[in-house]
């Protein structure tokens, strides 16, 4: 926890609120980079991709970060994308070719994310469909 003066986390949060109101008002699928931080010196990058049309945010998962920092920052950016971004659901993209991408597919399982087909209307329409077997795609549904 950082202390601010109070008239700085004020400018902050109008300009988070700024930024996610530009993000909610595109009507096209919209590349959101996600910088968030575990500590004040060690952050993780997100390359996400929010579709206004599904309502859901599509996420690539980094190739390499630290046990700690995916842990921590990925609770963050389901945060995000449930009281910021109000959506419906989150897709993971997660490459084939990963080594580690079996025991991603049960963490996030038991989590409570669900495979989704690459031919579903719900996979990322941001990567193109030939490339789309290189995928793995795992659906979760933010319940209201």
């Amino acid at each position: 926890d950082l202390d601010f003066p109070e008239s700085t986390v004020d400018y902050l949060n109008h300009q988070e609120a700024a930024v996610v109101q530009e993000v909610l008002s595109q009507s096209a699928p919209t590349p959101i980079t996600l910088k968030l931080f575990v500590t004040p010196q060690k952050c993780s990058s997100w390359e996400t991709v929010f579709n206004p049309i599904e309502n859901i945010l599509y996420v690539s998962l980094p190739s390499a970060m630290s046990h700690e920092a995916s842990k921590h920052s990925f609770i963050s950016l389901l945060e995000f994308a449930e009281e910021k971004l109000e959506c419906d659901a989150v897709v993971l993209c997660i490459r084939k070719d990963r080594l580690d991408r079996p025991n991603l597919v049960r963490t996030f399982s038991f989590v409570g994310f669900q495979p989704l087909s690459p031919k579903s209307p719900l996979a990322p329409p941001h990567i193109e469909e030939q490339q789309r077997n290189e995928y793995l795609f795992m659906i979760y549904s933010i319940e209201e």
